[in-house]
């Protein structure tokens, strides 16, 4: 079993005066898209981390069929969110997948290839990888638990730090889509990635 646990709790001050989670995206907004790609993937069971505005998020999507967590420790950095997620998810879960609310464009094709090759491989750790440049989502075993735990909550370079302690135990995992390192810090990447978003869905002849 793997959970998987969105982080979507901060402020998006970068983004300021949106908010992130609900800028539009397609038919829907940005936080439903990366929901609806992890629903759609082989994760068992998806646990999303709220803060910053969590009552108006929780109330928007309560039909979407996960679990909530709220983070109150939220501006004190990402950590704060990844262990409050960890804590809540499944006893018999074996590894937790940490995705980011501002990667709508990681599809359930690419999270499963993800959770595939860490149920095949031998390694603890899996990384998607596109033109040798690690990205997001990736996984790591449940054995990391306490580890994860002991991290400090404003170290700058958060989960990085326990990744490059554990290089032997990394699974790369190449992906031929660049959407892995793409996310949604700007007004200049939201303008970009969503220019995306109509004609893929159009080709595609479905919505989010």
């Amino acid at each position: 079993m793997i959970s998987g646990i969105l982080l979507a709790a901060g402020e998006s001050s970068r983004m300021a005066p949106e908010f992130k989670p609900l800028l539009k995206w397609g038919t829907k907004t940005v936080i439903e898209a990366c929901i609806d790609n992890l629903r759609r993937s082989r994760l068992d069971e998806i646990l999303v981390v709220l803060g910053h505005r969590e009552a108006e998020l929780r109330e928007r999507l309560a039909a979407k069929g996960v679990q909530f967590v709220i983070n109150p420790d939220y501006r004190s950095g990402m950590l704060t969110s990844i262990k409050r997620g960890w804590s809540e998810i499944s006893p018999q879960s074996e590894a937790v997948m940490i995705a980011l609310v501002d990667q709508p464009t990681v599809t359930s094709s690419i999270i499963d290839r993800v959770v595939t090759a860490f149920w095949k491989g031998d390694k603890k750790i899996v990384v998607p990888v596109f033109e040798g440049k690690h990205g997001h989502p990736v996984i790591l075993d449940r054995e990391f638990e306490q580890e994860v735990m002991r991290l400090e909550d404003a170290a700058p370079d958060g989960l990085k730090t326990l990744i490059h302690a554990h290089k032997d135990d990394i699974l790369e995992v190449p992906v031929n889509s660049s959407s892995v390192l793409d996310d949604i810090d700007n007004p200049g990447d939201y303008e970009r990635l969503s220019r995306v978003v109509e004609p893929f869905y159009e080709h595609h002849k479905w919505h989010p």
